[in-house]
Parts: structure tokens; C-alpha cells; sequence
């Protein structure tokens, strides 16, 4: 932080002289102090540069007529002198009314010391926190410095780069052409107040800029956009310099190892979720700068999801959901990683987890809409689990494929589930072989399985959809495509072969249900996936 007029008058050696402002009270609090000077030299504005305190008796003033003493002020104010410390006693009992005025007239902060005090305390005590703080700066920057060498070593690609400049500024980074498209980072933050969802929305605040230069020419700019209410512990003004100074000619150096057609934000994603999948990637801190540099942050309050994408039909490719993915993605999250692997299209945004479910069941609404408009076909969204950032990402996309997978075969009307919602299936799938699952299977159904072998009567399939659509009759008729009385007759036929039939026993009605689910996955791995 700069040392400003506000800290060097809470100084102890100043507070004992009872300092009262009395011109430019507003700007102290913000006018930084380049430097602390002792003068009673009349002429002293051509020696001075600007930015400095000046502390005097008043002597040089005392001799001269009102109009000089204007103009020295005047001409204190033009090199830019941060304030004008005054001490009454010595030289004037009070201060002279044109140089109040004067001071108010030209903006000049004009303090006034109702005491005595020696002012090489005051310097030594000004310059000791001025160097000091110069000194924390340099140190701050070489850190940064160290820090994004280490980065660009890595050679990880310029949207990794980005991630890591905004991980030391300590807030998101962007990096843009001078065409204005975004190639790294992150956008500004929208206004809430401005309305709209995602890269939408006003942006009420201007982020810290610096030009990047390539081959002489500007190439485009490095932006950082640091909260419009910082909390405790961000990044200070003086931190963003260090890292706006450091990082603009590392990321020249980037764009020119990229050969000035550095990969765009959608492939850095993508290939950051296939690294993630398959493991090809050195660390955690990899994975998060990656992701930063692809536009992805997860913010206070958020959640990462893993989102997979299965498409329904054999007809509708990958590469057409990915192409719609990408269109519908940022309308509902804001910005996103979409990739294809193994036929799957994955997706890693962050949201707020109570809005999981609305957000996702807008996302495979508007995903539809987009496919129908193009190539037709539907879709199956599955989320793994919330995680806190995009790291642990990696260990919840396989959950939300397999529930994609599962979702297809057991599923298959569905078009929005959740892991959460699959999480008993996904136990049983890896013991759908076990013996005692297949043994626990035929104690409970093997009289009804026997029968529908026999018979085709499909009573096992009755008792399914009679307990998924919560025990009631109609729906089960509905479902089914039957009437009520032979339902019923399926029922008491159910029962007769069950021995009794009793499904407002917990136990007994779990133990069938689970039962059930142990069925249609076994009858699932038998056959294809259910595809129109």
C-alpha cells in the first residue's frame, strides 16, 4: 500500500503537534507521499518534482506581499507537491488568509501544526516507511517474477500461462487480441444488477490493463479483474502492478513460442478435460491454472460439476453435441471446458448447488432445442457429485459417464439424472456377477421369474413398475397399457406366488425393490445399450 498525506500526519512525531487540515481534507486519505522535504526557501517549486510533502516555518513567506505567497502556492500545486505542512508559532501566529484561500482555490492539501515539533523526526520517520514500502514492493515483485519464470518454463501452453498470472494476482486474468476476442482467461465479472446469466451483463467496474506487445507491433492486451468490493486479503493496487509488469513480457514471450495462433480457449478446455479423464496431466496446481487460463473459475459459494452428455440416438454424433454444448453452455453457466472422449461429451462448469438441478434441466432443455434445430436426436445429461474446485473434477467424471450409461440402458425416457439419484445402481452394477447377489435376486423373484419363463405372463415387470410408480394402481394400469382388473388379477397372483405379499413392511418392500434394481441391471448387461 502507498504511504499517503493521512498516514504521514497519524505519524507519532506529528500527531504530538496537533496537525489540523485545512484545505483538501478529501484528498489525503488517497494522495501518496513520494517523499518528505524541509524547505523555507521561497523559490523552491523548480527543485521539487512532485509527489512530495514539504514541511516549512513559513520564513521565505514572510517578507513577500499577499499576491507572492498566492503564487507560491500556486506554484507548489502545479509540480504536483502532495501537501504543504505549515508549523504556526515561529514564524506566523496564524496562517495568512490568501494562502488558505489560494491553497482551496488550486486543490493543494494545507496542513497546519499547532505545535512544535523537530521536523528531522518527521523525515526519518516518513522516509523509513516510504523505503520500506518500496522495498515490500520490490520484494512482491521479484516474488511474482519467480513465480510466473517457473510457469513459463513449464511450457504448458499460453491458457495455462494466463491461469498462472491470474493465480498470483489473486484474481481472474483475460487475455485479448486486439480484434477483441478473448484467447485466455476469464471475461469480467457481470454485474448482478445488470441482468442476464453467464458472459452477460453490465460490467460496472474498469480491470487493470496493460498492451501486449509482439514483434513491435501490439498484439493485445493482458486485463486484470479484481472484485469491485475487494474483501480482506485481496490483492492490494500495488500487487496488480507488480504482476501487470511482470507478466506482459512473459506473455509476449508465450504468444511468440505459440507462433502468434495460440489455441483458443475451447481447445484448451477440451484438452484439459481429456487430460483429466485419462491422467495425463504432472499436478493438482496443473489442473487448476489450466483451467483458470481456459476461463473456468469456480467463485465464492459455487461448485464444480461434471456434466456428461450421452446421446440417445446413433444418428446424433458427438462432434454435433459438442458444437451445441458449446453454443448452450454459456448461457446457462457461464463459461465452460466441453470435450468429446469415447463418445461421451464431457462438460465442467461450476454453479450453486442448490441450483443444480434447475440449471442442469435448463441446460438439457436449451441442449435439445439446439440439437432439433441442427440434427435432431435427443440426449441424456447426467452430473456427478458438487466438488470445491476443478482438480477434484477428475474424480467424479467417471460417475457421471456411468450414470449416463446406466441412465441409457435403465432408463432410457429419462433425460436428466443425477449421480446422487444412480448412486444404488452404480454400488450394484460391480457385483450384477456375484453369486450372492444372483442368489439374493432368485430368493425374492424366483417363483415370479419362473412363472414369466413359463407363462410370459411378465409379472416380474408388473411388480416393478407397480413399486416405481409409488404403489399406485392407476399409474401402474397407465404405465403398462392395461386395465385395472387385470391388474389386480397380477397382483393377487404376484402375492400367491410370493407367499403373501405384504408391501407396507419396509423391509419386506425394500428387499423386493432392491431386488428389482439387481434384476434390470443383470437383464441390462445382457443386452445392448436401448437406442431407437
Amino acid at each position: 500500500m502507498p504511504f499517503t498525506v493521512a498516514d504521514l500526519l497519524d505519524l507519532p512525531s506529528l500527531r504530538r503537534a496537533r496537525p489540523e487540515v485545512v484545505s483538501g481534507s478529501a484528498a489525503i486519505a488517497a494522495q501518496p507521499v513520494r517523499w518528505v522535504h524541509t524547505s523555507e526557501i521561497f523559490e523552491i517549486a523548480p527543485l521539487l518534482k512532485g509527489g512530495e510533502v514539504l514541511l516549512t516555518t513559513g520564513l521565505g513567506l514572510v517578507a513577500v506581499s499577499p499576491d507572492a505567497r498566492r503564487s507560491y502556492i500556486a506554484d507548489l500545486a502545479r509540480v504536483g507537491v502532495a501537501a504543504l505542512v505549515l508549523e504556526l508559532g515561529r514564524t506566523f501566529p496564524e496562517v495568512p488568509a490568501e494562502v488558505v484561500a489560494e491553497a482551496a482555490r488550486v486543490g493543494l492539501p494545507l496542513v497546519l501544526l499547532h505545535g512544535v515539533v523537530p521536523f528531522i523526526e518527521v523525515t526519518e520517520a516518513a522516509h523509513s516507511r516510504i523505503l520500506g514500502g518500496e522495498l515490500a514492493e520490490l520484494q512482491a515483485a521479484a516474488a511474482v517474477r519467480e513465480q510466473l519464470l517457473a510457469a513459463l518454463a513449464e511450457n504448458r501452453g499460453l491458457a495455462a500461462f494466463i491461469g498462472a498470472v491470474s493465480e498470483a494476482a489473486g484474481c481472474p486474468a483475460g487475455l485479448t487480441t486486439t480484434a477483441g476476442e478473448l484467447v485466455a482467461g476469464a471475461e469480467r465479472t457481470p454485474d448482478p444488477a445488470g441482468g442476464g446469466g453467464g458472459e452477460q451483463g453490465r460490467m460496472p467496474f474498469d480491470p487493470h490493463t496493460a498492451v501486449v506487445t509482439v514483434g513491435g507491433e501490439a498484439w493485445g492486451s493482458l486485463s486484470l479483474h479484481p472484485a469491485p468490493a475487494p474483501e480482506p486479503g485481496s490483492p492490494g493496487a500495488a500487487t496488480l502492478r507488480a504482476v501487470l509488469e511482470v507478466a506482459v513480457p512473459l506473455v509476449a514471450v508465450e504468444v511468440s513460442r505459440s507462433g502468434g495462433a495460440p489455441v483458443s480457449r475451447h481447445q484448451a478446455g477440451a484438452d484439459l478435460l481429456r487430460d483429466m479423464v485419462t491422467g495425463r496431466y504432472v499436478s493438482t496446481g496443473e489442473l487448476a491454472s489450466r483451467a483458470v487460463g481456459a476461463g473456468l473459475v469456480v467463485r465464492p459459494g459455487q461448485k464444480a460439476i461434471a456434466i456428461c452428455v450421452h446421446p440417445r440416438a446413433a444418428r446424433t454424433s458427438a462432434s454435433s453435441v459438442v458444437i451445441a454444448a458449446r453454443a448452450v453452455a454459456p448461457r446457462v453457466y457461464g463459461a465452460a471446458l466441453v470435450a468429446e472422449h469415447e463418445g461421451d461429451v464431457l462438460i465442467g462448469v461450476s454453479t450453486l448447488p442448490r441450483e443444480l438441478r434447475r440449471t442442469l434441466a435448463r441446460f438439457a432443455e436449451e441442449l435439445e432445442g439446439e440439437l432439433r434445430s441442427t440434427v435432431g436426436g435427443g440426449v441424456i445429461v447426467s452430473a456427478g457429485s458438487p466438488v470445491d474446485d476443478v482438480p477434484a473434477l477428475v474424480s467424479v467424471f467417471p460417475s457421471a459417464r456411468e450414470t449416463a450409461a446406466l441412465a441409457a440402458r435403465l432408463t432410457p425416457s429419462a433425460t436428466v439424472v443425477l449421480a446422487a439419484d444412480f448412486a444404488l445402481y452404480q454400488l450394484l452394477v460391480s457385483l450384477v456377477d456375484d453369486e450372492a447377489l444372483e442368489s439374493f435376486v432368485t430368493g425374492q423373484l424366483g417363483a415370479l421369474l419362473a412363472h414369466d419363463a413359463r407363462t410370459g405372463a411378465g409379472l416380474v415387470m408388473t411388480l416393478d413398475t407397480y413399486l416405481g410408480s409409488g404403489l399406485s394402481k392407476t399409474r401402474t394400469a397407465e404405465t403398462l397399457g392395461i386395465r385395472r382388473q387385470t391388474l389386480y388379477g397380477r397382483l393377487e397372483r404376484i402375492a400367491s406366488l410370493l407367499g403373501g405379499l405384504d408391501l407396507d413392511n419396509r423391509e419386506r418392500r425394500t428387499a423386493l425393490d432392491l431386488a428389482l434394481v439387481s434384476w434390470r441391471l443383470r437383464l441390462a448387461a445382457a443386452q445392448p445399450a436401448l437406442l431407437p
